[in-house]
């Protein structure tokens, strides 16, 4: 029987008057790799936010959030990575990347500063960053956007979590260096067996990456499952309508996808 990592029940956020989640039930297996698509403002960053507890002071919570798969209460860094949609939102930009790295290392592993530098050299290396060792005193800014991805992968790393957090981590980068950040992540994920949510908008990546897929609808979850029954056989609506309009979800379109009845969201 697979051993679930994360339990998340009836989970509600708000900010003031807006609801952004709602009464949403999620479970995800250790070592599962799940999806969580729908259109913008569907609620998706605020379920990954909420789970890797990021959310801001300003929003009401509810409901709960467990980790059977820890014996102990999560913690951000150590057992979750975190890689985020704009890299150089998540890289400090007058920090040397290796400082960066090492930092992470040291608070998470009780490392030394040298040790940690040289993990930080290695975790450079092993996302293909060139000349890796020479290059922990370069700056953010020294670095083309699907570099400063491959670092914020390494710093998502650098605490040897078990569960990494993926929040539409391709969405900033152009056509072909998506393709690359996405086998990357996929070979790091297998090769640690690490348990991995990742946010998209896009179908495609949904279906070839992940084993589980949520569709979330207005703050509410509306469907969940195996990707292949979920993708091939949808039962919601909404689900139909993602599916038929476009692969790509940000892709532009004429015209909005039709608003579903609320009553077949229960």
């Amino acid at each position: 029987m697979t051993e679930t990592y994360l339990h998340v029940r009836n989970l509600g956020v708000n900010y003031g008057e807006t609801a952004a989640l709602q009464g949403v039930p999620l479970e995800l297996a250790k070592g599962g790799r799940l999806a969580v698509i729908g259109e913008s403002g569907s609620g998706k960053s605020t379920l990954a936010m909420a789970i890797a507890g990021l959310l801001p002071k300003s929003a009401r919570y509810e409901g709960s959030i467990e980790f059977p798969g820890l014996a102990h209460r999560p913690k951000l860094g150590k057992d979750i990575g975190v890689l985020f949609q704009d890299p150089s939102g998540s890289l400090d930009p007058v920090m040397k990347i290796g400082d960066q790295i090492a930092e992470v290392v040291m608070t998470h592993q009780g490392t030394g500063w040298i040790s940690a530098r040289v993990r930080a050299a290695e975790l450079l290396d092993r996302v293909h960053i060139p000349k890796a060792l020479s290059r922990l005193n370069s700056y953010p800014h020294e670095f083309s956007g699907g570099q400063k991805q491959r670092i914020a992968l390494a710093a998502a790393l650098a605490g040897n979590p078990s569960l990494l957090i993926a929040d539409e981590p391709t969405s900033a980068l152009d056509t072909v260096v998506q393709r690359h950040i996405v086998n990357l992540l996929d070979e790091l994920v297998r090769e640690s067996g690490l348990t991995l949510l990742f946010v998209t908008h896009d179908i495609a990546l949904a279906s070839e990456r992940a084993d589980q897929i949520a569709v979330l609808y207005k703050g509410r979850l509306v469907e969940t499952g195996a990707a292949a029954r979920v993708l091939g056989r949808p039962g919601h609506p909404y689900t139909k309508a993602l599916i038929g309009t476009h692969i790509s979800l940000d892709t532009p379109r004429r015209k909005r996808l039709a608003e579903i009845d609320t009553s077949e969201l229960q």
